[in-house]
């Protein structure tokens, strides 16, 4: 199947999804659930689901093939059934003792394997006797495939005008939304941190949760996410909420989830918990992740703390600590790109190895940089508009290629085919490009 058809599929299945929802004879059975996502699995061919229970039970997902849904209900007699864990929700709560306690509701995950390139599918998520309703997904060509990346929702955090988390979600569905009609074949997306604000009060943080998830094209649109400052500081809670596939014990803070890494086709994501600031800790990560993964052409990072951006957290001790630890460990595991948030605002670098901007390697005219020298770093601005920072300095720093702050969401989309990478940044109030960039390999 071509990439366009399976662009069209998805949003075909979207619409789909919308109708379906609505038709009382999918739920067989009353089943309470929130915060449904899907993650990228450990390869192409796996996806890994999550979502909060209300009562206790079993794990279960059934996928069927798009094309065995013959009408509105679910092809149940012809789904293949997958279980999975569930284990009781726990928070780490700021009231004197930072102790872990229960808050309500249980973590199911659930991992599906066996899926085929470019293919569509539905799923449900339930107890094995009570379903959700049915929902799309849909595999691309890892051969050539695209992602999007976005910067700090930080649901919650609305800094222009009146606080309330309905402006903040109102920002953040419209970009999901503009982003998968844009790009609908888009294999799915990375999220840099920061997708909640309230660390400090759990009926805050739940409702923003809840609002992070409730975009209805996420259910059908994989996502990788990384832990930021606002999400780690009520501890376990965050892992709880997502299935990351190789999650190490590398990377944990303050019981938070640790690094995790995946592969696409011929890329390796390596997504870390840059909460945790020791360089070792991150080393040891990626060269695991590295030496299992030798036949990988390109090597992505991401991660929430912004080493080299423009803005408010330019001159933080930690940011400036990470800048000088954690750039020389890409360099020695020759990353190719970074992906980072946590600045609020867009900049992009020219190619830095050693420490340094290597300015003299500037795209064609075509806009390719060939067979690049060092890692380029992307900071990403907030991908729902809950809060801009300005710039740190007049003038752009010697790194920075491009740097954009509009004080409207953005967010990226990366394709890979063969030796090429393109990165596109698109502002979504008028959907015009920030920034284009493509990066090709050379031997």
């Amino acid at each position: 199947m071509s990439s366009t058809q399976t662009a069209a599929k998805r949003l075909a299945g979207v619409a789909a999804i919308i109708a379906l929802a609505a038709l009382p004879a999918l739920a067989q059975g009353a089943y309470s659930f929130s915060c449904l996502n899907v993650s990228p699995g450990a390869t192409s061919a796996e996806l890994d689901f999550a979502w909060i229970a209300d009562a206790q039970g079993k794990a279960v997902v059934q996928l069927a093939k798009a094309a065995d849904k013959a009408d509105a209900l679910f092809p149940a007699d012809k789904a293949q059934s997958f279980s999975g864990v569930q284990s009781t929700v726990t928070a780490t709560l700021f009231n004197g003792d930072d102790k872990s306690s229960a808050v309500g509701g249980y973590s199911d995950k659930v991992v599906v394997k066996g899926l085929s390139p470019s293919s569509s599918y539905f799923y449900r998520v339930g107890d094995g006797q009570a379903w959700s309703p049915a929902y799309f997904v849909a595999t691309a060509d890892p051969k050539s495939f695209g992602f999007f990346v976005v910067g700090d929702p930080q649901l919650g955090a609305k800094s222009t005008g009146p606080k309330t988390l309905d402006s903040d979600a109102a920002g953040w569905a419209d970009t999901v939304a503009k982003a998968s009609a844009t790009h609908p074949q888009a294999a799915f997306m990375v999220a840099l941190g920061d997708e909640v604000n309230d660390y400090n009060d759990l009926k805050l943080q739940q409702a923003e949760y809840k609002a992070y998830f409730a975009p209805i094209q996420l259910k059908s649109l994989p996502v990788a996410t990384v832990d930021g400052n606002h999400d780690f500081q009520m501890g376990e809670f965050y892992g709880f909420h997502y299935n990351q596939p190789n999650l190490s014990t590398f990377g944990t803070s303050y019981g938070n989830d640790g690094d995790y890494w995946f592969t696409y086709g011929d890329v390796l994501f390596l997504l870390l918990n840059s909460n945790t600031e020791s360089v070792a800790t991150h080393d040891l990560f990626i060269r695991d992740a590295v030496a299992k993964n030798p036949q990988a052409a390109w090597r992505v990072v991401g991660f929430h703390h912004s080493i080299y951006s423009e803005a408010e957290h330019l001159t933080d001790p930690d940011v400036v600590d990470r800048r000088a630890n954690y750039a020389p460990i890409f360099d020695r595991y020759k990353i190719d790109l970074v992906l980072q948030g946590h600045d609020h605002s867009y900049t992009r670098t020219y190619p830095i190895a050693g420490g340094k901007p290597l300015s003299d390697e500037v795209p064609s005219a075509d806009g390719v940089i060939s067979g690049a020298k060092g890692a380029i770093y992307v900071t990403f601005n907030s991908g729902s508009g809950s809060k801009f920072y300005d710039w740190k300095d007049a003038e752009p720093e010697v790194y920075s290629a491009v740097r954009w702050q509009g004080k409207v969401p953005s967010f990226g989309y990366v394709s890979v085919s063969g030796d090429t990478l393109k990165l596109e940044v698109y502002r979504t109030d008028d959907m015009s490009l920030i920034d284009s960039l493509s990066i090709q390999k050379t031997k």
